[in-house]
Protein backbone atom coordinates (compact mmCIF):
# COMPACT_ATOMS: atom_id res chain seq x y z
CA UNK A 1 0.00 0.00 0.00
CA UNK A 2 2.56 2.33 0.57
CA UNK A 3 4.38 2.18 -2.79
CA UNK A 4 1.38 3.52 -4.12
CA UNK A 5 0.69 6.37 -1.83
CA UNK A 6 4.02 7.72 -1.82
CA UNK A 7 3.81 8.17 -6.00
CA UNK A 8 0.32 9.46 -5.33
CA UNK A 9 1.10 11.90 -2.83
CA UNK A 10 4.17 13.12 -4.74
CA UNK A 11 1.71 13.47 -7.79
CA UNK A 12 -0.66 15.21 -5.98
CA UNK A 13 2.03 17.17 -4.45
CA UNK A 14 3.55 18.19 -7.89
CA UNK A 15 0.51 19.15 -9.65
CA UNK A 16 -0.94 21.66 -6.54
CA UNK A 17 2.92 23.11 -6.60
CA UNK A 18 1.94 23.88 -10.30
CA UNK A 19 -1.64 25.70 -10.20
CA UNK A 20 -2.85 28.70 -9.48
CA UNK A 21 -5.06 29.17 -6.57
CA UNK A 22 -8.11 30.40 -9.62
CA UNK A 23 -8.21 26.27 -10.84
CA UNK A 24 -5.86 26.58 -13.95
CA UNK A 25 -3.07 24.28 -14.02
CA UNK A 26 0.22 26.25 -15.63
CA UNK A 27 1.36 23.51 -18.28
CA UNK A 28 4.86 23.99 -19.00
CA UNK A 29 5.55 23.44 -22.96
CA UNK A 30 9.33 22.77 -23.14
CA UNK A 31 11.17 22.82 -24.59
CA UNK A 32 9.25 25.83 -26.01
CA UNK A 33 9.56 29.08 -23.28
CA UNK A 34 6.15 29.04 -23.04
CA UNK A 35 3.50 28.50 -20.33
CA UNK A 36 -0.10 27.49 -21.12
CA UNK A 37 -3.06 27.80 -18.91
CA UNK A 38 -4.98 24.57 -18.65
CA UNK A 39 -8.04 23.58 -16.65
CA UNK A 40 -7.01 21.20 -13.81
CA UNK A 41 -9.68 18.61 -14.80
CA UNK A 42 -8.05 18.13 -18.61
CA UNK A 43 -4.21 18.82 -17.82
CA UNK A 44 -4.06 15.21 -16.59
CA UNK A 45 -4.81 14.14 -20.42
CA UNK A 46 -2.10 16.02 -21.74
CA UNK A 47 1.66 14.54 -22.04
CA UNK A 48 4.55 17.44 -23.68
CA UNK A 49 7.43 16.48 -25.42
CA UNK A 50 10.24 17.57 -28.06
CA UNK A 51 8.68 17.52 -31.70
CA UNK A 52 10.85 14.83 -33.70
CA UNK A 53 10.35 13.66 -37.96
CA UNK A 54 10.63 15.09 -41.04
CA UNK A 55 8.12 17.68 -40.19
CA UNK A 56 10.08 18.82 -36.94
CA UNK A 57 13.40 18.73 -39.17
CA UNK A 58 11.70 20.70 -42.03
CA UNK A 59 10.28 23.50 -38.99
CA UNK A 60 14.34 24.01 -37.82
CA UNK A 61 15.55 24.27 -41.67
CA UNK A 62 12.57 26.97 -41.98
CA UNK A 63 14.08 28.53 -38.84
CA UNK A 64 12.24 26.94 -35.78
CA UNK A 65 14.20 27.85 -32.24
CA UNK A 66 12.45 25.77 -30.45
CA UNK A 67 9.24 23.31 -30.91
CA UNK A 68 7.08 21.11 -28.50
CA UNK A 69 4.12 18.47 -29.36
CA UNK A 70 1.33 18.19 -27.21
CA UNK A 71 -0.47 14.78 -27.16
CA UNK A 72 -3.98 13.96 -25.26
CA UNK A 73 -4.82 10.75 -23.60
CA UNK A 74 -7.92 9.64 -23.73
CA UNK A 75 -9.69 7.48 -21.28
CA UNK A 76 -9.56 4.50 -23.34
CA UNK A 77 -6.81 4.45 -26.29
CA UNK A 78 -3.88 5.08 -27.26
CA UNK A 79 -2.83 9.35 -27.14
CA UNK A 80 -3.02 11.07 -30.06
CA UNK A 81 -1.29 14.15 -30.82
CA UNK A 82 -3.39 17.44 -30.27
CA UNK A 83 -1.43 20.54 -31.20
CA UNK A 84 2.23 21.66 -32.33
CA UNK A 85 3.79 24.77 -30.68
CA UNK A 86 6.37 26.39 -32.59
CA UNK A 87 9.22 29.18 -31.33
CA UNK A 88 10.59 31.38 -34.22
CA UNK A 89 12.44 34.73 -35.05
CA UNK A 90 9.98 37.13 -35.78
CA UNK A 91 11.09 37.61 -38.77
CA UNK A 92 11.65 34.09 -40.04
CA UNK A 93 8.24 33.26 -38.83
CA UNK A 94 6.43 36.96 -40.88
CA UNK A 95 8.59 35.70 -44.04
CA UNK A 96 7.01 32.34 -44.00
CA UNK A 97 3.36 33.28 -44.38
CA UNK A 98 2.13 33.21 -47.60
CA UNK A 99 -1.35 35.10 -47.93
CA UNK A 100 -2.71 32.07 -50.46
CA UNK A 101 -1.92 28.95 -48.44
CA UNK A 102 -2.73 28.07 -44.35
CA UNK A 103 0.50 28.71 -42.38
CA UNK A 104 2.63 25.89 -42.29
CA UNK A 105 3.33 26.39 -38.42
CA UNK A 106 0.07 27.41 -37.31
CA UNK A 107 -1.23 30.38 -35.81
CA UNK A 108 0.51 33.33 -34.04
CA UNK A 109 -0.32 33.73 -30.27
CA UNK A 110 1.97 35.23 -28.78
CA UNK A 111 5.10 37.81 -30.21
CA UNK A 112 7.66 39.15 -27.72
CA UNK A 113 10.97 40.07 -27.68
CA UNK A 114 11.26 39.67 -31.55
CA UNK A 115 10.21 35.79 -31.30
CA UNK A 116 6.97 34.77 -32.21
CA UNK A 117 5.13 31.17 -30.89
CA UNK A 118 2.11 29.90 -32.97
CA UNK A 119 0.26 27.23 -32.30
CA UNK A 120 -0.96 24.73 -34.75
CA UNK A 121 -4.32 22.26 -33.90
CA UNK A 122 -6.78 19.79 -34.46
CA UNK A 123 -8.62 20.69 -37.84
CA UNK A 124 -11.31 18.46 -37.00
CA UNK A 125 -12.72 16.57 -34.01
CA UNK A 126 -10.57 13.87 -32.53
CA UNK A 127 -13.27 12.47 -30.17
CA UNK A 128 -16.71 11.92 -30.37
CA UNK A 129 -17.87 15.06 -29.11
CA UNK A 130 -21.04 13.72 -26.72
CA UNK A 131 -18.15 11.74 -25.11
CA UNK A 132 -16.03 12.73 -21.82
CA UNK A 133 -12.85 12.84 -24.32
CA UNK A 134 -14.75 14.76 -26.95
CA UNK A 135 -16.02 17.67 -24.51
CA UNK A 136 -12.67 18.34 -23.14
CA UNK A 137 -11.12 18.44 -26.34
CA UNK A 138 -13.73 20.55 -27.38
CA UNK A 139 -13.30 23.14 -24.62
CA UNK A 140 -9.08 22.72 -24.58
CA UNK A 141 -9.41 23.32 -28.77
CA UNK A 142 -11.65 27.02 -27.72
CA UNK A 143 -8.97 28.34 -25.53
CA UNK A 144 -5.73 27.04 -27.83
CA UNK A 145 -5.48 30.34 -30.18
CA UNK A 146 -6.08 32.72 -27.32
CA UNK A 147 -3.31 34.84 -26.61
CA UNK A 148 -4.22 35.26 -22.99
CA UNK A 149 -3.76 31.06 -22.50
CA UNK A 150 -0.37 31.85 -22.91
CA UNK A 151 2.72 33.39 -21.12
CA UNK A 152 6.92 32.97 -20.79
CA UNK A 153 8.55 32.61 -17.88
Amino acid sequence: MKKLLIPFLMCALVLTGCSTGKGVFKLTLSPTPLVMKVDPAIVIHLEVAKSTGAFAQQATKDGAIAQSVVYYIPEKGTKVIFMSVYEFPAAKFDHLKNPNQPPPYGTEVLRKNGKVFSVAGPQDSIFDPKSSDGKRVTELYSTIYNKSTYSTP
